[in-house]
């Protein structure tokens, strides 16, 4: 059977469709990558941390197979257009083939070496020295060597962190700008957008020039951690103040 025009309609929904998956696949590693630090900053339960790496190593595989098959059908559409390819059993045996070259090679060790993945590793890496670092309550509740006030410093540089650069309120619900990477509150700035058409980013001496879109925005799940971890240091100081003897 001949492959027609309709035929090549399909398959270019069908790569779309594929293409959106890839999207969702990493929407689900972002996910996965900070419930694993959330679970490593909250009870540092290694087999818990673990079972989601495990996720995440799942996700990594869903994304390779999908972009291993997207290339492969590309690549068969090629052949078709340039006139290789006539007939279905042809198509899919040149399917066939792309799949298999593709998938040599494949293994969990590369899958390891994912962007997310080792990124995850190295801030995985960074909050156990952070941990480790902690001083331990001394007697009385009070920390050794002005531990407090090392408390407050940080505790201000990351309030200052967090407060969105164009509300200057701190943040509830950031998102991120994907062009520029800068960070504002979601509510005021949508509706800014909204108001006045064409406006820019509104941090100033910003290198984008585009005008701002919803479509450019992104959940900051970065941001909203570093607030659920400013949250906990405020309510380990404020569990301290309380055991301190009057």
């Amino acid at each position: 059977m001949a492959v027609s025009a309709a035929h090549f309609r399909n398959l270019d929904s069908s790569l779309d469709s594929l293409k959106k998956c890839s999207k969702y696949v990493l929407t689900g590693m972002e996910f996965a990558s900070e419930v694993a630090l959330d679970v490593q900053e909250m009870t540092a339960n290694e087999d818990q941390v673990q079972e989601v790496e495990d996720v995440l190593v799942e996700y990594a595989a869903m994304e390779r197979d999908l972009n291993q098959f997207v290339e492969a059908v590309e690549t068969v559409k090629h052949q078709l257009k340039s006139g290789e390819l006539s007939d279905h059993v042809a198509v899919e045996k040149a399917l066939s083939e792309q799949l298999e070259v593709g998938q040599q090679g494949n293994s969990k060790e590369q899958l390891l070496q994912h962007e997310m993945i080792t990124s995850l590793h190295e801030k995985l890496r960074d909050l156990k020295g952070e941990e480790d670092a902690e001083p331990s309550p001394q007697p009385g509740g009070s920390q050794a060597g002005g531990d407090d006030d090392d408390d407050d410093i940080q505790m201000t540089q990351t309030e200052d962190n967090l407060k969105c650069p164009f509300t200057q309120q701190e943040f509830k619900e950031p998102v991120k700008n994907k062009k520029c990477g800068h960070v504002y509150e979601k509510g005021p700035i949508i509706q800014h957008i909204r108001r006045k058409k064409g406006v820019k980013c509104p941090v100033g001496a910003c290198a984008n020039t585009d005008p701002l879109s919803e479509q450019d925005l992104e959940d900051d799940l970065e941001t909203r951690r570093k607030i659920q971890k400013k949250n906990r240091q405020a309510g380990r100081k404020e569990a301290r103040n309380r055991d301190m003897p009057f």
